[in-house]
């Protein structure tokens, strides 16, 4: 009993130290322009979507957006790659306390679930690339954070390369299931919009970002 009361407890310190250290790292909030990407860690660099995923970064730069993702490998590690000095790691390893240097390159978590938050509270858009049970895992909280929490009503959109779907089969296989029976709002966002030019994709994403207004 004893250890479980410990181990709680310095669970609900490392929380508070995590949201500490991250309002401080995001403490203007939405007033920065900034995009959340997710997408698989494995892809190597010479794969066509890591390509558009760099090429997407660097877009995002060359328009004054900050761009957050998760990693420095596969298709978020390309996509910060192209933002240069706009790109910022929000990073968690597993048993490992995070580092207590914060610079405007990247932030530490001890809890995945705080780092999760972060990608989305100072986020006026995310683009989720093709991944695997993270990126899915964080597709579905952004969906139903959007149905719940106003401070998370932000537009995604879903990007994949020309001759390799992923998102299209994904879409019409879970709108088939989920609107088979009553387990879906009629009018929640199913699919998500699909966009496979990263010149349509940048664009679309820029004028969501500077279209936000203060309250949304």
């Amino acid at each position: 009993m004893k250890e479980d009361v410990s181990r709680a407890t310095r669970m609900l310190g490392e929380t508070f130290e995590d949201g500490r250290r991250a309002l401080e790292f995001f403490g203007e909030g939405k007033s920065v322009p900034t995009v959340s990407v997710f997408g698989s860690s494995r892809l190597p660099e010479d794969d066509p979507a890591c390509r558009m995923a760099r090429l997407f970064g660097e877009r995002m730069a060359s328009a004054g957006i900050r761009l957050l993702a998760g990693g420095q490998e596969g298709l978020m590690g390309q996509a910060l790659s192209g933002a240069r000095e706009l790109g910022v790691a929000l990073s968690w390893q597993r048993g490992r306390a995070p580092e207590d240097r914060i610079d405007g390159k990247g932030l530490q978590f001890f809890h995945l679930s705080m780092r999760k938050r972060f990608f989305l509270w100072p986020s006026r858009a995310v683009v989720l690339f093709p991944g695997g049970y993270g990126t899915l895992d964080e597709l579905f909280e952004l969906l139903a954070l959007r149905q719940t929490e106003t401070w998370a009503r932000i537009p995604a959109f879903c990007a994949e390369v020309s001759g390799r779907p992923f998102w299209e089969p994904f879409w019409k296989t879970l709108a088939e299931v989920l609107r088979s029976a009553p387990y879906l709002d009629r009018d929640a966002e199913c699919p998500l919009p699909v966009v496979r030019d990263v010149e349509e994709l940048s664009r679309r994403v820029g004028e969501a970002v500077f279209s936000w207004e203060p309250g949304e």
